[in-house]
């Protein structure tokens, strides 16, 4: 636990106001577990200050005092990167305000406390689109979002956090502040610095502010969904629609038999697309205005067998239904018991062998395991969740945990995969860094962490720590 000397406390109450200081432990209890309940953290204070000012004066102070610090945007995180085990705790919250908008060249420049559901209201008043959706928009914020390159259903549209982001301003570790909200597109003057920070997971400094690229606000959409046999008829529906729509198509999303079936269970007021189940279902979204050309296409696709049913929301209400279809399936899994959750990415071509080996090996040694497979399969990204089988308690098979993960990672490594796709690493895949990070990446991210981080006061159990 981090200890605080009196000096630390007298100047850090110079620096801040009281509301921005919590050490309460009832009001901190909220921000020490992330929401799957898989982590629980301690911290005597929790720090909130409402200016990039006022943070890079706490930063220097921590610096200084050689006391650690954990960031915290909206603690939305899935790997427990932001969860304290007795550093400092720094929150963005009241850092939210909008400090420009440029419709005419189509860029935003906010906080980092600020959601990405304000953000993305905000620019719809411009009639301007902030493509980050994810489903846990309404808490997440900008700055978490950057520090984990945050991906979600446009990613095969529009590119994942990362492409998003023009410039930003950061505070070092020593409390400096790099002012870098650049809002050009071409600037070849050295090393592009915020690739540094984006993904960095809080270990390199913390972003305070970002100048974002913005696009122009689709005049329509048409969201249809698509009943399969399998992966291999889904992948062809994705050759099959590109050659028509490839710079038009905002989703594709796959959604495996026991992802929906736990939805329409657990989701109150949902319903199934069809009144036959399909093995597999796509949900894709275009950005065009003519439905007619969509139904040629889903009709072309029918008639070639590559799908089994296809429905095309006729409304907006209907669209948002088929969308809760998919986004609730993390939601909805809960209710059924111990879930093991991997978060991967796989070149397309091998996602279809990955699927039936893997099934077979984990079928084999733990009978019964329940195969709930959804995510962007537009984009190779597959949320590959196992859940408990029916006749076996939730303790027994969370006990397995590490020996599924490894049986699961070591194949999409096998296939030229990664075994962290949009979640990061956080304190959750740190032995997996080791395991399937080849030395020289290693040595080259610990060298960039010892050169801005040298005493190690960033987020010092992320990335590279052993895992507690």
């Amino acid at each position: 636990m981090v200890k605080l000397s009196t000096d630390f406390l007298e100047t850090l109450s110079g620096v801040v106001d009281p509301d921005e200081i919590i050490q309460d432990q009832e009001e901190l209890t909220p921000h020490l577990s992330e929401w799957r309940g898989r982590w629980f953290g301690e911290t005597t204070i929790m720090v909130l200050p409402n200016s990039t000012k006022k943070l890079a004066k706490i930063v220097k102070l921590c610096a200084k005092h050689q006391i650690a610090i954990t960031c915290q945007g909206g603690n939305t995180g899935l790997v427990g990167g932001q969860i304290p085990q007795g550093e400092l705790l720094l929150g963005t919250a009241k850092m939210n305000a909008v400090r420009n908008i440029d419709p005419k060249a189509m860029t935003i420049t906010v906080e980092a406390g600020m959601s990405l559901q304000a953000v993305t209201d905000i620019c719809a008043e411009h009639n301007l689109l902030f493509a980050l959706q994810i489903a846990s928009g309404g808490s997440a914020t900008i700055g978490g979002a950057i520090a984990t390159n945050a991906g979600g259903m446009g990613v095969l549209r529009y590119g994942n956090m990362r492409a998003m982001v023009l410039g930003l301003e950061t505070v070092m570790p020593n409390g400096e502040v790099w002012h870098g909200l650049s809002g050009l597109h071409k600037d070849n003057s050295g090393y592009d610095l915020k690739q540094l920070f984006i993904g960095s997971e809080g270990t390199l400094g913390v972003i305070t502010a970002a100048t974002l690229q913005l696009f122009p606000k689709p005049a329509n959409t048409i969201t249809a969904w698509c009943g399969l046999q399998n992966v291999e008829d889904a992948l062809q529906l994705l050759s099959h629609l590109r050659a028509n729509f490839f710079s038009q198509i905002s989703k594709f999303e796959l959604i495996s038999k026991q992802a929906l079936s736990v939805v329409l269970k657990n989701v109150s007021n949902s319903r199934a697309p069809f009144s036959e189940a399909h093995d597999y279902n796509v949900m894709v979204e275009f950005e065009v205005d003519d439905v007619l050309v969509i139904e040629e296409a889903l009709a072309d696709a029918l008639s070639a067998e590559i799908i089994a049913d296809a429905v095309i929301a006729k409304s907006q209400a209907e669209a948002n239904a088929l969308l809760a279809l998919r986004e609730n399936i993390s939601a909805a899994q809960k209710p059924e018991g111990a879930a093991i959750k991997h978060d991967i990415s796989l070149p397309l071509s091998a996602i279809p062998q990955f699927l039936q080996q893997m099934q077979m090996v984990i079928s084999d040694k733990f009978l019964g395991t329940r195969f709930c497979v959804f995510g962007h399969l537009g984009d190779g990204n597959l949320h590959y969740n196992l859940l408990q089988a029916v006749d076996v308690s939730g303790d027994e098979f969370l006990f397995a945990r590490d020996q599924i993960t490894s049986m699961v990672h070591d194949l999409v490594h096998e296939m030229g995969g990664s075994f962290a796709a949009e979640h990061g690493i956080g304190i959750a895949k740190i032995d997996d860094m080791r395991r399937y990070k080849s030395p020289v990446e290693l040595a080259m991210m610990r060298a960039v962490k010892q050169a801005i981080d040298p005493d190690n006061i960033m987020n010092p159990r992320i990335l590279f720590a052993q895992k507690n």
